[in-house]
């Protein structure tokens, strides 16, 4: 039996998005692209600073949260990157903000489904859930009512047109962020090799 809890017979557990192939397989696509964005935005940092992809990583890593890096990647393009470029590049990282944003309203959930609802998935916080569990064993009564009012409250219907929209848009910033990157590269690339040539 699957573990996890029923509202008004919509089952958030393990088990909610096995009856919505469709549904699950865009997550998992959002959240690679989600990925890769970050990987290519770590590779700017490092083909920015000059330094090995390495140290860019591990620079990337000591901030926690996904726009930290995305506010540290931009904070050095701001300093160093060509006058002409400055703009463009500062917008592509303010979209990537954005962006982070709408992935992380998605990536800290837990699904559930309804028997009846093929086209839609719902979510809730993992807070929500959190402040459930820790807050129930201490009520003196517990109100059903008020409890399942409070999670209604923060339960949100997902369309598969929703994701595709989100999956959409997050294809098209991974493709900039892939092109910024490799024209960095280009750059980087080029200015290497060019002491060589004269000498």
């Amino acid at each position: 039996m699957p573990a996890g809890l029923k509202i008004e017979e919509i089952a958030f557990d393990e088990t909610a998005l096995k009856s919505r192939p469709e549904h699950a397989a865009i997550l998992g696509r959002i959240f690679t692209s989600w990925s890769l964005i970050e990987g290519a935005v770590a590779g700017l940092l490092g083909l920015m600073m000059h330094a090995e992809p390495r140290a860019a990583v591990a620079i990337l890593e000591t901030f926690k949260a996904n726009s930290s890096r995305v506010e540290a990647v931009r904070k050095v393009g701001k300093a160093i990157l060509d006058p002409s470029k400055k703009q463009e590049f500062d917008d592509l990282m303010k979209e990537v903000l954005e962006y982070a944003k709408e992935r992380n309203k998605i990536a800290h959930n837990i699904w559930g489904s309804h028997p009846n609802r093929n086209d839609v998935i719902y979510r809730i916080p993992i807070s929500t859930i959190s402040n459930l569990f820790v807050k129930t064993p201490y009520l003196k009564k517990v109100n059903t009512a008020a409890l399942l009012a409070e999670m209604k409250a923060e339960m949100k219907e997902i369309s598969l047109d929703d994701l595709i929209a989100l999956e959409d848009r997050g294809v098209s910033i991974l493709h900039k962020v892939m092109t910024a990157t490799t024209q960095k590269g280009y750059e980087v690339a080029v200015q290497v090799e060019s002491p060589n040539v004269g000498g």
